[in-house]
């Protein structure tokens, strides 16, 4: 349906050229005089449609010196009229005045949508990107056009405009890592009919077989994947070969290509405990490495003017953990409110989130389990320290010192730990006996040595 300049009518040729050289000379208003015609008559004209766009911002002031409206301005669109006739109608009556109209541009989107023309649908959703860029719901589906219709590399775009606009996006984050692996899918000729016949010269079983064995080299991992991707292509339904392609993915070491078919297997079969699990190892794996990339990039360029972008997405990436360890742990605690391991373990959980408040009671609960006890008072202790309850701390901690009779690793983390309180309450002939006991049992722990022999210099 993209119509092209070739194949305009001579009459309307003419004035592409006029309105082309008039962009040159920024004579806006005509040439929206001369683009008008054009694109009413050639709805599949994208090319002038983006200049005639283009011109209209300029005419109307741009996209970052007008406040740009939601309503149709007093038009009234009729849902009787042909779709080219209800483009021609807006383009005339709202986007001469209001190109970036949101309203406007979207009964765009669904007109072209309805018209089965996607990339006149891609355009609208373009333009409110354009004039709206905080409007990151217009960008999603933006994306989401693009995904749909196997233009990876252009949603990718679109969802690192939304980081950018939105570091905490996580779908946004998600959608890109995804765009990215359909990106190498298509690169390397696997989204099509290029491996259909793949399998054709061995059974499934063989197949299997050899899939199971050890050390297979990376081609052959390569050429599996090639032929699963070719099943998955054909039947897209099949647990086991979404499986199987999840797993090729994981063993050549493409992480995030394995959680997004992981977690469409979890799709296919919600109650697989297994396969759940499963998701969650991959999906920590791929955030560890994003946390990685992240603060590599922050430590060899600190100066970056997307730096604090980086920090925030590190941040929330540790935030989203944090969350969903502390829901399951929650919810393991729904299930076994007497359990007060799985007490210590909610406690744990919310002092790694830096929860100390909602840490606190449930360590307190946690203490009347004796093999959990002097673990939940050392975290109560710490609990008590981050809120700079030092006294409360102090307390805690020698209690836990006192129930130690051994001088093991636990009670030497807790003298360790009991020396910084008490260092920071201002007892530093009590912060340094406690160094002196861990000194006598144990000359090498952290840096005890260095403290307690600097004391008598």
């Amino acid at each position: 349906m993209i119509v092209k300049e070739a194949e305009l009518d001579p009459r309307h040729q003419a004035l592409w050229k006029k309105a082309l050289i008039s962009a040159e000379r920024k004579n806006w208003e005509y040439v929206i005089d001369q683009l008008l015609p054009i694109v009413i008559a050639n709805v599949g004209f994208i090319d002038g449609r983006k200049l005639l766009r283009s011109a209209e911002s300029e005419a109307s002031g741009g996209s970052g010196g007008k406040k740009f409206s939601f309503g149709l301005g007093g038009f009234k669109p009729s849902s009787k009229k042909e779709p080219a006739e209800a483009i021609a109608d807006m383009e005339e009556n709202v986007f001469r005045k209001d190109p970036f109209n949101l309203n406007a541009n979207e009964q765009l989107y669904e007109i072209a949508m309805k018209m089965h023309f996607p990339e006149l649908a891609a355009f609208a959703l373009e333009t409110i990107r354009a004039g709206h860029p905080e409007n990151t719901k217009h960008m999603h589906k933006l994306a989401q056009h693009y995904m749909a219709h196997e233009q990876p590399e252009l949603a990718s775009e679109v969802y690192r405009l939304i980081v950018k606009a939105n570091p905490r996006d996580m779908e946004a984050m998600k959608g890109e890592k995804d765009a990215a692996a359909r990106t190498s899918i298509l690169r390397q000729g696997w989204g099509g009919d290029n491996f259909r016949n793949a399998m054709k010269d061995g059974g499934e079983a063989a197949k299997l077989e050899m899939l199971s064995r050890q050390g297979m080299t990376q081609e052959q991992m390569e050429q599996f994947l090639a032929e699963t991707i070719a099943q998955y292509n054909a039947d897209q339904s099949d647990i086991m070969i979404v499986k199987r392609m999840s797993d090729l993915y994981e063993k050549l070491g493409q992480i995030e290509s394995a959680l997004m078919f992981y977690d469409y297997a979890l799709t296919l079969n919600p109650g697989d405990v297994a396969l759940q699990r499963k998701v969650e190892i991959i999906r920590d794996k791929v955030q560890d490495q994003q946390i990685e990339d992240f603060e590599r990039e922050i430590e060899a360029n600190p100066g970056a003017p997307d730096i604090e972008e980086k920090r925030a997405q590190v941040a929330e990436i540790r935030r989203q953990r944090s969350s969903v360890v502390i829901n399951e742990a929650k919810s393991r605690v729904d299930r076994n409110p007497t359990d007060k391991t799985l007490r210590y373990e909610l406690g744990q959980a919310y002092f790694n989130a830096g929860m100390f408040t909602e840490a606190i009671p449930e360590l307190q609960q946690a203490k009347s389990n004796p093999n959990m006890r002097i673990k939940a008072i050392l975290l109560l202790g710490r609990c008590f320290e981050r809120k700079n309850m030092n006294d409360l701390a102090k307390t805690s901690l020698l209690e836990a010192s006192k129930e130690l009779l051994i001088m093991d690793a636990i009670k030497k983390e807790v003298l360790y730990e009991l020396a910084h309180v008490l260092e920071k309450m201002g007892d530093k002939p009590g912060s340094l006996d406690a160094l002196k006991e861990i000194y006598n049992a144990d000359y090498g722990y952290k840096d005890v040595a260095k403290r307690v022999e600097s004391s008598y210099s």
